[in-house]
């Protein structure tokens, strides 16, 4: 049937209003999620910005300490020189000397220059003219007799880098160290320069910090190391977006980043997040909540149609709507819409508002992740770098020690307390010993002069004797003096007599500041004090050892058991991701494990959690009048005039032979016949009721919903990138509990799982179709393994991601096992029934089944028992586990029969030819046949009587009333035509003279046999219907 122009016209309106809501709820849900995103980015930059002033600062005073420490390393040398020439330890101004020298004190060359520049001798050749201007700053050691301020000399073309440092000899000599700086270029480069500080700021995710002159626009630092000392301007960065404070978005070199800028002396440094690191997470968000969005829409919207198509095409009755005013409100529709819409609309607020708190959490997650990982990678950083420089300290104060030594060999008159202090001073230590070969100090410039190396191991000074026993020098690790208790160190190389025997040893006592201050750096309270972590984050460390706080930022808490804080031991490990609580604040954290502590980076919900429920919000009002506006279209129409009113009959049959209608909870409705079920017989479209159709439609979205999901699990790299929140959630470096993230990664294994089941199944269906009858059974078989098991391994994987201890569980299976034997086998036995029910669906709410003796409508499958209306008002209730030998009766159709008996002496032919005559007005007198009633022969020779059946084809909800209606037309029939219905009796008279049919009636009651059976010959047979309980009886 072709539809009216009116009601092309409304679906059109529908479908155009479906669409806009669509576009509209995606705009704006866009937008918002975005502008919500950029205000969290923003408001990270801002705060990192306010950092990076004093981590700026940090890094040049870092880079002044690096260089005086290196300076004054290389003027000691220099000055060491000095001291030998004045000293009379064997110096001579010759090359070959100089070389000695050079050895000795670990340089890359040793000179003896002139006032006028000229050299005397030299290690080995060097460009340096010291004639020229660029050096007058050594020849102040002339004047001064302090070691000269350092030169460096940087002209790349020649490939001439050096730094020169000189100490005075006499009134016109001096003695130079020509030294290249490329050791303090690294060590600045790895510690106090602009790449070293930016390197290690992120921002979100992928995120990060670049540099750019303010004067020339240069790029001074990117991660991309192929941008630095690249125009800015002609990347694609506009000069008016280059103020100070400035949040917008910039395109550089093709990338389009979302950027902060904060301009610190001379240069711009510009906090960039990158467009694809912003919005795939944003994208995420708004497709789940818009795919839900749509599938709502979609679910009203078309059963509107549906609805509206459905009753145009069975005639649209006065009694389905209800008038107001001008209009009319189609209340057939009106009610179940409305139904949907709340259903949905609900949906919508729980899925947005789950979305919004998944993708906070999750970046969430993300940022503290990476943050805490940087975190532990800086504490192991700055322990390395401390060792390191702990190494190259102890090799820096050892080569002075063994100069001191070569002093001594030299000159062993050198050993008096002012020559020693002169010695100190050159080589700019504190303390200087010597120590003859008993272990007692002869000589030193400190006031212990009486020291005695101890004997007692477990005294600092009993590891020197080694030094007396051959050992050419010692290098002992810094640590508290036993007097003083201040952090020393001390260093020995053994002396020698003129034999070159060894004589005892000199020893450097050192206060080693320098190192101090560097180790100081590295304690972790040092290291995590300052860290901020987002906008209101912060660190704290718990020591491994004993669970106690080694830093948080409360004082008072440090040193406190964590678990007394209220923190739990699940907390206490590598690699949390989670809500924790201390001191009653709660707080989202991640952890990181380094040697010696747990460290953890947390912060407050943050603004995407506070904004989760004005998001929420936003998003449910566009929802709702987005629905409302469907609503109306598809509820509310013009009144219809008399010359448009329609007929209240239906101008098609709208029965539909393989649906049957069923009554639950007082609401008749439409379901699939039993027969149909099983036999899998498809529904042409035109078939189905709205209700069908939109099912349907319900599927297919639910199924393309599933296998996206499927799809972005297993594409998930390839879609989303390996650092996506998608990837974070599937990685599963969260904790496992019951907790949003395992919600998530379980929902989607199951939509992975389900699917792979689905098409497995699938292709046993299709081999099915193609094998023998074996084969069939093994597929059908094969298919109903692949459903359970991938309902239990889905149950199985999902509960270890929700925390549950799956091995414990499968161990229990023994004390299920146990408890069943001691009396709960009867509880089991009926749930595990409930669910083959279920699953297997064997029958289904609304059904009408037998079993055993009762019968009735299915209105309630529970997990132990099921419940059955008996049609009397009685409900059955029945274990799961005694439901057997179930006859599901949901018939396409029904059949109510009759047996009545005639006596023996009654014409056969003649009864034939009356029911023939009256058989089609009992079809008009009863409503309730749907066709029939029809003859079906002599079905018992019986001892007294000859019994024929008469049956009618109805609805299973009217077979009870119509078998007792069938009798008693039988009855009064029988009374009409004086036929008699035989009962015991006892004959004492004549026998009854009974009417002979005539051979025109032997004929016409053969022509209705024959009739009858033809019109029987499609249907069941309507003994299935039978039983001792409801049959009807027989006379």
């Amino acid at each position: 049937m072709k539809m009216t122009r009116n009601l092309k016209i409304k679906i059109a309106a529908i479908i155009v209003a479906a669409l806009a809501s669509i576009v509209v709820m995606g705009v704006l849900l866009f937008n918002m999620q975005n502008a919500l995103t950029q205000s969290n980015y923003a408001s990270e930059m801002i705060a990192e910005a306010e950092q990076l002033d004093t981590l700026l600062a940090d890094a040049a005073s870092e880079a002044d300490q690096n260089k005086e420490t290196f300076d004054a390393i290389y003027q000691s040398k220099a000055q060491s020189i000095a001291f030998m020439a004045n000293n009379n330890t064997g110096y001579e101004a010759t090359d070959a000397k100089m070389r000695e020298y050079q050895e000795l004190l670990g340089v890359d060359n040793v000179l003896i220059v002139k006032r006028d520049g000229s050299v005397v001798a030299c290690a080995q050749k060097t460009e340096a003219d010291f004639s020229h201007a660029r050096f007058n700053y050594l020849r102040e050691s002339l004047s001064t007799g302090e070691p000269s301020r350092a030169v460096e000399i940087d002209l790349s073309d020649r490939e001439w880098l050096y730094r020169y440092y000189a100490a005075k000899i006499d009134n016109d000599t001096m003695a130079v160290i020509e030294q290249s700086p490329v050791e303090l270029d690294e060590l600045d480069a790895a510690t106090s320069s602009t790449a070293s500080v930016l390197k290690n700021i992120t921002v979100g995710q992928d995120g990060y910090v670049f540099a750019l002159s303010a004067q020339t626009y240069l790029i001074e630092y990117h991660p991309d190391e192929n941008l630095v000392g690249a125009d800015a301007i002609d990347a694609g960065i506009e000069v008016a977006k280059l103020e100070d404070g400035t949040t917008s978005w910039m395109t550089l070199n093709g990338d389009s980043l979302y950027c902060h800028v904060s301009l610190i002396d001379d240069m711009y440094y510009i906090q960039a997040v990158p467009a694809s690191d912003m919005n795939a997470s944003t994208m995420v968000t708004v497709g789940v909540i818009l795919f839900a969005f749509t599938a709502v829409v979609a679910a009203v919207a078309l059963y509107g149609i549906f609805v509206l198509r459905d009753d145009e095409r069975r005639g649209e009755t006065e009694q389905d709507g209800s008038k107001a005013g001008g209009l009319r409100i189609n209340r057939r529709i009106a009610k179940k819409a409305a139904v949907l819409s709340a259903v949905g609309f609900i949906g919508i607020i729980v899925i947005s508002f789950y979305m919004q708190t998944l993708f906070a959490l999750s970046s969430q997650s993300l940022t503290m992740t990476e943050r805490v990982e940087q975190i532990t990678q800086t504490i192991q950083t700055s322990q390395d770098r401390a060792s390191d420089l702990e190494d190259q300290y102890n090799e820096r104060y050892l080569s002075k020690a063994q100069v001191a030594a070569y002093i001594l060999d030299r000159n062993p008159e050198l050993a008096t307390r002012e020559k020693l202090q002169e010695l100190a001073d050159a080589l700019q230590i504190q303390y200087l010993f010597k120590f003859d070969s008993s272990g007692r100090v002869t000589a030193t410039n400190s006031t212990f002069t009486n020291f005695v190396l101890s004997e007692d191991p477990a005294d600092q000074s009993y590891e020197f004797r080694k030094l007396l026993q051959g050992v050419e020098s010692y290098v002992q690790p810094a640590g508290p003096d036993e007097v003083s208790g201040e952090l020393r160190q001390y260093i020995g190389v053994v002396t020698h007599n003129a034999d070159g025997i060894i004589d005892g040893f000199v020893q450097l006592g050192i206060r080693p500041t320098r190192l101090e201050s560097l180790l100081e750096s590295v304690q972790i309270d040092h290291v995590l004090d300052g860290v901020h972590v987002g906008a209101d984050g912060f660190a704290f460390a718990i020591d491994k050892s004993d669970g106690t706080f080694a830093y948080y930022p409360d004082a008072n808490t440090v040193g406190k058991a964590a678990t007394a804080c209220g923190m739990t031991e699940n907390q206490l490990i590598d690699g949390y991701s989670d809500y924790i609580t201390v001191n009653g604040e709660q707080y989202f954290a991640a952890s990181a494990e380094t040697s010696d502590y747990y460290v953890y980076a947390v912060g407050s919900d943050g603004a995407l959690m506070a904004e989760r429920v004005p998001l929420t919000i936003a998003t449910a009002g566009i929802a709702l009048v987005c629905l409302a506006v469907i609503f109306c279209l598809m509820v509310v129409e013009p009144k219809p005039g008399a010359d448009q009113a329609v007929a209240s009959a239906r101008k098609e049959s709208d029965d539909d032979p393989r649906m049957v209608d069923v009554t639950v909870g007082g609401r008749t409705m439409k379901t699939e016949s039993a027969a149909s079920r099983w036999l899998n017989r498809a529904f042409s479209w035109d078939e189905m009721t709205p209700e069908q159709k939109l099912g349907t439609v319900l599927r297919w979205l639910m199924g393309v919903a599933v296998i996206l999901v499927c799809l972005a699990v297993i594409f998930k790299d390839a879609i989303f990138g390996t650092d996506s929140i998608f990837a974070y959630i599937l990685g599963g470096s969260w904790q496992h509990g019951p907790n949003i993230f395992a919600i998530t990664a379980s929902l989607m294994s199951a939509c992975v799982i389900m699917t792979v089941a689905t098409i497995l199944q699938k292709i046993f269906m299709l081999i099915a179709q193609v094998v023998e009858a074996r084969g069939v059974t093994m597929c059908r078989l094969a298919a109903s393994i692949v459903k359970y098991a991938a309902m239990i391994g889905m149950l199985y994987w999902c509960l270890a991601l929700l925390g549950v201890d799956t091995a414990t569980l499968l161990a229990s299976a023994g004390l299920l096992t146990l408890a069943i034997s001691l009396g709960a086998k009867d509880l089991v036995a009926d749930i595990i029934a409930g669910l083959f029910i279920i699953f297997e669906g064997e029958f289904r709410v609304g059904d009408i089944i037998q079993v055993g003796g009762s019968k009735g409508t299915v209105m309630e499958i529970g997990v132990r028992t099921t419940k059955i209306n008996d049609g009397s008002g009685n409900i059955l209730v029945l274990r799961n586990s005694g439901i057997s030998n179930v006859v599901n009766m949901t018939k396409e159709h029904s059949f109510a029969a009759v047996e009545v008996g005639i006596e023996y002496g009654e014409s056969l032919e003649r009864v034939e030819n009356i029911l023939a005559k009256e058989l089609p007005n009992i079809r008009k007198r009863l409503p309730a046949i749907i066709d029939g009633p029809f003859y079906r022969g002599v079905t018992m020779l019986a001892d007294n009587s000859v019994n024929i059946k008469i049956v009618a084809e109805c609805n299973e909800k009217d077979r009870g009333g119509l078998t007792n209606d069938l009798n008693r037309e039988m009855k009064l029939l029988f009374d009409k035509y004086g036929i008699s219905i035989p009962f015991p009796q006892v004959v004492v008279n004549q026998p009854t003279v009974f009417k002979k049919a005539t051979a025109a009636e032997k004929r016409a009651a053969d022509a209705f046999n024959a009739e009858q059976k033809e019109a029987f010959k499609n249907f069941v047979d309507e003994n299935e219907d039978f039983d001792e309980f409801n049959d009807s009886h027989r006379h």
